[in-house]
């Protein structure tokens, strides 16, 4: 054992290689990349398997999350209203009607004016 203080990189905490890069200090790494027991390289445990589990679950609920929020912040009146994620769906639905209904009116304008329309705008 080092004779260096716990701030000098001494202690009994170890290194973050004697530890596998691992936070929790166990020795086990997240994603399987140090060696566990010599022949099980690159293997999760069941604990690292149920661990990358919830973290892909909360990255996947926290993008729904950003993307009803970056929605409510899009459509007119939603915004600081305490919203439900059906809430949210059914106001985008009825803005983006009523905004390609806006654009069918403009396009049926630049047509009676003659002003050309990118046939695009006419979807």
């Amino acid at each position: 054992m080092s004779s260096q203080s716990p701030k000098e990189g001494g202690g009994t905490g170890g290194s973050a290689s004697e530890s596998g890069n691992n936070p929790n200090g166990n020795g086990n790494s997240i994603n399987g990349d140090a060696s566990r027991d010599g022949d099980k390289i690159g293997r999760l445990t069941e604990e690292e398997k149920k661990q990358n589990h919830i973290a892909s679950e909360q990255k996947r609920r926290t993008a729904i999350r950003e993307g009803f929020d970056k929605l409510s912040h899009l459509v007119p009146g939603m915004e600081g209203q305490a919203r439900s994620e059906a809430t949210v769906l059914k106001a985008t639905v009825n803005f983006l009607v009523a905004q390609l209904e806006k654009r069918r009116q403009l396009v049926m304008e630049c047509d009676a004016r003659g002003i050309p329309v990118d046939p695009q705008l006419r979807k």
